[in-house]
């Protein structure tokens, strides 16, 4: 019973995302429901537990979201993000810019960069091709979706899920490496299968680039300088490598790392900075004005998130999904993708169940069992209650409804999860359990 009810929960929170009720509100009303079924006391769950996980994701993330939008417009002003553009759009075409942003995304998220960072580094170069393509946004998003779940799902790569695996189960980021690369594969190819036909399926209906959502045109400035009069490519795309060096080299916290970026922009490419005061504040009360609007948006789920796992029934819920009976493999694939559902986030999801999974793990290939867990966490994450989503919708500049179901749903739900079930399949055909 207390399965169904978080799964009633989660389903109502997910048609007020539909709805585009504003997210403060749709997780302060499902907050709300959750408490009073359970009897717990209002002002305590409303005051304390719900807006403890809410101030409790801005205060983590403030700092960082504000230096990755930061980040992005301080390309956008000294036309770093313009040149990077062009080049993109020089290697891949105008037919081919969401493939471009796949492998752009997947190149981040295999190194290790928060899902966060790669988000406000990615959408500020890739809506303006949107715009200089005729390109609807949702195709850019639908590319950034596939690398990043490439990127997150690969062998060998230092990315967070990886290194959750390996030390809870005693294994290395490289488990299961060659049958992974070769459902990576399968599942990139798919993906793009799916893009070009959902490309042809926007193109037959007229609809290409709009200003984001909630902008006229002529508020919409994202238009691409194609005179190639800002800084050249590679003094571009060297800040976005600093994060990714000073992270894995020294170890740091991701916000100094981000911080090395912001630096690295301003070293080079100083001659480009607007030399007038006023446009250097826009820069500056634009990125915080982005990265508030962002943080709230993801804190209000994320805050549901918190009253969920406080409820009495949680815990119960919990330990029913991870009781299933059945193979080492179907117990991770079932614990691990009802949590991160339930949870929201795949490094949640992989947090409550990795501890109790650890004598499954034993009682089958240790390499075999990371790697399907690492899948299992990244399908049912983003459903409509993760609140990472939510931040993307509003970069991105879209309505959630116009690309859950044909993009993120299909992309990183649908293919992830025939992923894993794929790689299960594999294993236990070449005996791999």
């Amino acid at each position: 019973m207390d399965i169904i009810i978080l799964i009633a929960a989660v389903l109502l929170i997910s048609i007020f995302c539909f709805k585009n009720v504003p997210t403060l509100f749709a997780g302060i009303i499902c907050s709300l429901v959750l408490i009073i079924i359970y009897k717990m006391d209002v002002y305590d769950g409303l005051l304390n537990i719900y807006m403890g996980g809410l101030t409790g994701f801005a205060q983590q993330w403030l700092i960082l979201f504000t230096l990755g939008a930061l980040f992005g417009k301080l390309l956008e002003a000294t036309g770093g993000a313009d040149s990077l553009a062009r080049t993109i759009l020089k290697v891949f075409g105008h037919k081919n810019i969401s493939m471009g942003v796949m492998v752009f995304t997947a190149i981040l998220a295999a190194a290790g960069i928060s899902s966060f960072i790669t988000m406000f580094i990615v959408f500020p170069i890739a809506i303006k091709i949107c715009r200089k393509s005729n390109i609807n946004r949702a195709s850019v998003i639908a590319g950034y979706f596939l690398g990043l779940n490439v990127g997150l799902s690969m062998p060998y790569v230092p990315a967070t899920s990886n290194i959750l695996c390996a030390s809870y189960f005693g294994t290395d980021v490289g488990a299961g490496g060659i049958l992974a690369l070769f459902v990576n594969v399968i599942y990139l190819v798919l993906g793009i299968i799916y893009i070009k036909w959902y490309e042809k399926r926007l193109a037959a209906k007229g609809l290409g680039y709009a200003p984001a959502e909630g902008c006229t045109e002529e508020e919409d400035d994202g238009g691409l300088d194609m005179e190639g009069r800002g800084p050249h490519w590679i003094t571009s795309f060297i800040p976005m490598l600093v994060p990714v060096v000073v992270l894995n080299i020294f170890k740091v916290r991701v916000e100094a790392a981000l911080f090395c970026g912001v630096v690295a922009i301003v070293v080079l490419q100083f001659k480009y900075i607007p030399r007038n005061w006023e446009a250097n504040r826009k820069v500056m009360s634009d990125s915080i004005n982005m990265s508030l609007t962002s943080i709230i948006n993801a804190a209000a789920i994320v805050g549901f998130g918190a009253v969920v796992q406080n409820c009495p029934g949680y815990m119960i819920a919990v330990e029913k999904i991870l009781s299933f009976q059945g193979s080492p493999l179907m117990i991770s694939f079932v614990g691990t993708s009802l949590l991160a559902g339930i949870a929201g986030s795949s490094s949640a999801g992989l947090v409550l169940a990795a501890p109790v999974l650890q004598q499954a793990a034993q009682l089958t290939n240790a390499a075999a069992f990371h790697r399907t867990t690492v899948f299992a966490s990244l399908g049912l994450d983003s459903l409509p209650n993760a609140g990472f989503l939510q931040t993307v919708r509003t970069v991105a500049g879209v309505k959630f409804k116009d690309v859950y179901i044909p993009v993120i749903f299909v992309i990183t739900v649908v293919l992830t999860v025939f992923s894993c079930l794929l790689y299960m399949g594999l294993c236990m055909l070449l005996g791999v359990v």
